[in-house]
């Protein structure tokens, strides 16, 4: 009887340390940067009121991170 051979996982590769940020986050951190900015001006972008709900028209929640970057949180879709 022949004997079956299996085959051999390939090595484990080790990606290389990061000397450098890649080169799409200078352009993501503006591209979101830009999000956010449209969402507040169109409106679509509040902070919750005294009794902590969005104005009418706004999708997105803004908050305040502890390191004070400011992020949108969608909370409810529209309508329209």
């Amino acid at each position: 009887m022949a004997k079956h051979s299996r085959k051999q996982d390939p090595p484990a590769r080790t990606p290389k340390p990061a000397t450098e940020p890649p080169a799409g986050d200078d352009e993501d951190a503006a591209a979101e940067r830009a999000h956010i900015e449209s969402l507040i001006a169109s409106g679509q972008a509040a902070k919750l009121d005294s009794h902590g709900k969005l104005p009418p028209g706004a999708t997105h929640e803004i908050v305040e991170t502890e390191s004070g970057e400011v992020k949108v949180v969608r909370r409810r879709f529209s309508a329209y």
